[in-house]
């Protein structure tokens, strides 16, 4: 019986193992309000249970999820970081060379507190900023070498966009 349930409970944890990836973005992560035309985002630092890399946003790295978002919205990205590594978040232009740390944000006030030493295990910010202009943009880990090491992913502020979207895309090495 004991075995059984060993069993039993090691198949019910496999799920877990394979993370975000396994079955795509969660669209609990992304939320829209047309009335204040709002885009909230769950930004995870981190993600655990991750096979490929704790260098990573969301389970995803070097690109492989798009966040788009309307031109002139609100964007909330209510970062967490859920690894003990220091980690933060800062939207550059989606360019390369590729930075080796913290920048210049792209967009005004689009940056985590702390974006070159990071924010420790479980610290929390929220990122808010207007999604001007239009263009391409890499949310990145402002941390020195993280964002090299594949700890980006995109966002698109679009152009006549309705509403926002998240949508895995192809990985794209530095």
């Amino acid at each position: 019986m004991p075995r059984t349930r060993t069993v039993g409970l090691v198949l019910l944890a496999l799920p877990l193992l394979g993370g975000a990836l396994e079955h795509g973005p969660d669209p609990k992560w992304l939320r829209w309000n047309p009335a204040t035309r709002t885009t909230s985002f769950e930004l995870i630092a981190g993600l655990t249970g991750q096979v490929k890399s704790p260098f990573n946003f969301n389970g995803y790295t070097n690109g492989e999820l798009t966040l788009t978002v309307p031109e002139s919205t609100t964007v909330v990205l209510n970062f967490v970081n859920e690894d003990g590594t220091p980690h933060s978040a800062i939207v550059i232009d989606d360019k390369d060379p590729m930075p080796t740390m913290a920048e210049e944000p792209a967009i005004p006030r689009a940056y985590s507190v702390k974006a070159i030493e990071g924010l420790g295990y479980f610290a929390k910010d929220v990122i808010r900023f207007k999604a001007a202009p239009a263009g391409d943009y890499r949310i990145f880990c402002g941390v020195p070498g993280h964002g090299l090491s594949g700890m980006w992913i995109r966002l698109k502020v679009a152009p006549g966009t309705t509403e926002p979207s998240m949508a895995e895309t192809p990985a794209q090495s530095p």
